[in-house]
């Protein structure tokens, strides 16, 4: 089975999409399959504007979408701690490139995974 990894973007342009710093209020996000490239979802992130909450409930989409997975700028504390409850791996890219550079990236290796301290 291929890895399917979510991406923080700034805009719904694809993989033409510039990175968004952000993961629980990042505008959007895109998932594609990791082996094909095939982009399977992209949408709006609906928590981007609550209130309270916003990165648990990103990381709902991320497992609702059967995501193992995310690249984005920065994680907040609690969306760190549903996305490791769901088994999702966090993996930090630079903010001023493409979603299409930061897959490549992910792919050959370099972009630096969330160390994230158990106590």
């Amino acid at each position: 089975m291929s890895k399917r990894v979510a991406l923080s973007i700034k805009s719904m342009d694809g993989l033409d999409s510039l990175l968004d710093p952000r993961f629980g209020r990042a505008y959007a996000f895109l998932i594609l399959d990791l082996e094909t490239r095939e982009v399977f979802a992209q949408f709006f992130n609906s928590a981007a504007s609550a209130a309270l909450g916003a990165g648990t409930a990103a990381a709902v989409a991320m497992q609702s979408n059967d995501v193992d997975a995310v690249i984005s700028g920065r994680f907040g504390p609690k969306a760190v701690q549903a996305l490791m409850a769901n088994d999702i791996e966090m993996w930090t890219a630079p903010v001023d490139i493409t979603a299409r550079e930061a897959v490549e990236r992910f792919a050959t290796g370099s972009l630096e995974q969330m160390a994230v301290k158990v106590y």
